[in-house]
Order: C-alpha cells, then sequence, then structure tokens
C-alpha cells in the first residue's frame, strides 16, 4: 500500500483553479480519500476551466466555490471558504469525514495565501476554533513531477501514482475545452515504406520536388522571359494541390527512386499500367487515413501531404511503439515494473471538430504521448529549412505548455543536418534545455535516442 493510501488522503480537498485545470484533476484523483469530495475555487476569470474539471470529475454545483471577480479580495475568499467548511461540517453525511486539505497549485497567490488562512483559522468569530485533524496542504511541483505535502521543516515530496489517475489524450484534451471527432491514430501507415523513405530520405525528396509537386500542385503563371536562344519562357510558381479529380489521373514517374522504394510500391500494388506511382491506386487501396469530412473530395490530397512529408509522423509513432513493445517484454518478464513504463498512452493524427478546429488553429504538434499525466509533444519535419523548423518548435512548444502545463516536454524531429543550431536558436529565446532537436542523423537510431531523452530529461 503506498503513502498516498496511508497518510496524505483527504476527504475534503479545496482546489484553487487556474487557467490550466490539469494540476487540479491530478490532485483529485491522488489526494482524495474513498468517498471524499473536491471543491473548485474559482474566479469569473477561471469559470471555464473550472466547469471542464467539473464534469471530469462528475461533480455537482454543491462542490463548486465561486469568488466572482474577487481573486485578490482577502475578506470575500476568506469569508466563501468559510461558509463552504460550515456546510460541510453540518452535513451529517460528514460526521466520520473530518478531514480537510488544501492544494494550492493552481490560482493566484492572493487565493492561496487566504484560502491557506481560511483553513488555518475556520471561523472569524472564534480565533481559537481549529479544524480537528489538522488540515494538509499540498503543491504539485512541476519540476520535481512530485506531489509535496507541507510540514513543518521541508516538504515531503511523493511520487504520482499513475493507475488512480485514469488519465488518457483525450481526457487531457477535453480538460481544455477540446473533443477529438475520432481517436489518435496508433497504427503506422505503410511501414515498410517509412522506414525505406528514411533510408533514401534525399533520394525522396528530390522526387517530391521534381516529381510530386510538379504534377500534383497547381501552377500559377507569373510571367514570361526571353532565354539565352531568345525563346519565350514561361514562369511558374507551385500553388495548392490540384483537384481531386485531376490528381487521380496522374501518374507519377518513379525511374529515378531507389529500387526498395520502387519495390514496396509494387508489392502494394500502388503502380498504374504504365509502371508509374498512382494516387487513385493508393486512395482505392485506403492505406493513408482517410479524412473524416469530404472524403472523395479530401482525400488525394491528403495522400500527396502524406507523401510529402507526414510520413515522417508514422516514422516516429513507429519508433515511439518500438519503444512500447520492448517495455512490455520487460514488464512480462519482470525485469521492469508496470509504474515504470515510458510510454503509457501514445497517438498522431489529432482530428477536431470543425468548430473547434476554427478555435484552436493549427495544431501545433504531431505526435504525444503520457508517461502517467505528463505530456510529451513532438513535431514533425520533413522541411531541410532550419528557419520553418524552429518555428514549428516554438510552435509545438506554446501548445504543449499550455495543454501541459510546466511538466510539457517536446522535442523537434527534422531532415536537418545540424539539429544543433536549430536547438541553439531556440535556447536562445526560451532557456529550456529539456527540449530536444532531433535531426537527420539521428532518424537511424531514433527509438534509442528518443528512449534516452525520455529517461533522462526529468533527472
Amino acid at each position: 500500500m503506498s503513502t498516498f493510501e496511508t497518510d496524505y488522503k483527504v476527504d475534503h480537498l479545496f482546489l484553487l483553479i487556474g487557467e490550466n485545470p490539469l494540476p487540479n484533476y491530478v490532485a483529485a484523483k491522488t489526494l482524495l480519500a474513498e468517498g471524499g469530495k473536491p471543491y473548485l475555487i474559482f474566479t469569473e476569470h477561471t469559470q471555464k476551466p473550472a466547469k471542464r474539471l467539473k464534469e471530469a470529475l462528475d461533480l455537482s454545483d454543491k462542490e463548486m466555490v465561486s469568488l466572482d471577480n474577487n481573486e485578490s479580495n482577502a475578506g470575500e475568499i476568506k469569508k466563501r471558504i468559510r461558509a463552504k467548511i460550515k456546510e460541510i461540517q453540518d452535513n451529517p453525511d460528514n460526521t466520520n469525514k473530518k478531514q480537510f486539505g488544501l492544494n494550492y497549485t493552481g490560482g493566484t497567490k492572493a487565493m492561496a495565501v487566504h484560502a491557506y488562512q481560511s483553513l488555518l483559522q475556520p471561523r472569524v468569530e472564534d480565533p481559537n476554533y481549529k479544524l480537528n485533524p489538522e488540515p494538509r496542504f499540498s503543491y504539485l511541483d512541476s519540476r520535481q513531477l512530485k506531489m509535496l505535502i507541507d510540514q513543518p521543516t521541508n516538504p515531503i515530496p511523493l511520487n504520482i501514482p499513475k493507475e488512480p489517475l485514469d488519465f488518457s489524450l483525450e481526457k487531457l484534451f477535453k480538460l481544455h475545452g477540446f473533443t477529438l471527432s475520432k481517436p489518435p491514430k496508433t497504427n503506422v501507415t505503410l511501414r515498410e515504406l517509412v522506414e525505406a523513405l528514411v533510408n533514401h530520405k534525399s533520394e525522396w525528396q528530390i522526387w517530391c520536388s521534381k516529381v510530386l509537386r510538379l504534377e500534383a500542385r497547381k501552377k500559377i503563371e507569373l510571367g514570361e522571359v526571353k532565354n539565352a536562344n531568345n525563346a519565350v519562357e514561361k514562369i511558374f510558381e507551385l500553388g495548392d494541390w490540384k483537384s481531386a479529380d485531376e490528381l487521380r489521373k496522374s501518374s507519377l514517374p518513379i525511374h529515378e527512386l531507389p529500387e526498395e522504394i520502387t519495390e514496396i510500391l509494387k508489392q502494394n500494388e500502388l503502380l498504374d499500367d504504365n509502371g508509374c506511382f498512382s494516387i487513385q491506386e493508393l486512395e482505392q487501396a485506403r492505406l493513408i487515413p482517410e479524412p473524416s469530412k469530404d472524403k472523395k473530395k479530401k482525400y488525394p490530397k491528403e495522400i500527396c501531404k502524406w507523401l510529402e512529408g507526414v510520413w515522417l509522423e508514422d516514422f516516429v509513432l513507429q519508433k515511439l511503439t518500438d519503444i512500447q513493445e520492448q517495455e512490455k517484454e520487460e514488464i512480462n518478464n519482470n525485469v521492469k515494473k508496470e509504474e515504470e513504463r515510458l510510454i503509457d498512452e501514445l497517438g498522431m493524427s489529432f482530428n477536431f471538430p470543425e468548430k473547434e478546429k476554427e478555435e484552436l488553429g493549427h495544431f501545433e504538434f504531431d505526435v504525444a504521448f503520457l508517461r502517467g499525466y505528463q505530456l510529451f509533444a513532438l513535431s514533425c519535419t520533413t522541411d531541410s529549412d532550419p528557419g520553418l523548423s524552429k518555428l514549428k518548435l516554438f510552435e509545438a512548444y506554446r501548445r504543449a505548455r499550455q495543454m501541459g502545463g510546466d511538466e510539457a516536454r517536446v522535442a523537434l524531429v527534422c531532415c536537418y543536418d545540424k539539429p544543433e543550431k536549430i536547438k541553439k536558436g531556440f535556447m536562445s529565446q526560451i532557456p529550456d534545455d529539456k527540449v530536444n532537436v532531433f535531426g537527420s542523423g539521428d532518424l537511424a537510431n531514433l527509438s534509442e535516442k528518443l528512449k534516452n531523452w525520455i529517461q533522462e530529461v526529468d533527472n
């Protein structure tokens, strides 16, 4: 039986709600005794995250303590918390439930100070009255990834047990007001082809530039010039993908591709009668995930996006899946405990309803996994431009911290050959040494590189 189960659980847990409800969720799931209740203390500013947490924890209005716009008003904060304490004590159902607690991870500093004082002195009319047993105070430390239990001297750091959390990527999104339109993708698309593309990434990128983009994208005429022979040549720039019907008719030559790639395309029957790569054949094979809406119109374009670069996300997914499988074997052989898993849940391709997409904008990380409640987010790009790669890393970092808090860990997987340059540029603006960048030289051994990063990032 863990220390959490014996010494530090409470019957009534007050939670200060901040913009990110995740720490409150963790506290409620780990600090409450059986039959215990959390009480959400929130302001007008944090009403939405409080409501989402209420739904996640299946609470009623009785467990909600609104401060309205009084997040800095000492008198109102103490008055409302003391009133809730008395209401709890007066309830005959709580006769044998007397242990109160406060987790002050969220909320403002003023809320933390005055809530703390409210539990130490719950009755303003009787300064000598104290809660018995004494209230327990706690804080979720994002640096140590531990729950700190206040003591007269140094706080006691406790590990967060995974099992009681009952947590998932879907619940993480819901805590932030987003609903997945379908479960995250967990199966790797065309695994053999993805491995071959990594082995021959330079040749594949050249083929994408010389064949895929030229054949599958619209050409926008910019003007005309005369060449050295005085002949008129038109200048074009490449636009969006062509229409679905045009893409289905595309026949993409593959004679310049390495044999390893062409053989895989043949084995999967993805070539047309002329021996060229066929988007229509790939569409009919349904090997690449279909869009949730307007399949006939959007699917060929999704296929082109996958060929152009989304395949790298599948490669990263596969390497993380390899780590999962290795861990499963170690657990079955009693080499590792279930609680020591590096990856608990894993997924990619996070799809949201259209209305939520407008609010989210572009979703900035491609592959994500959970270790307990801790979010790991990976952004992937085949673009060799270090500026664009660094921008993707910044965007992924912002979104991951927004959703996973300070505990979130972020990495970029790219095809640039000097990843340390991207990391240095990032660190010059955000000095977070837990962020990592994996470049083209890391791809051959990416599974081991990712595993080492996950193990070392919080040690």
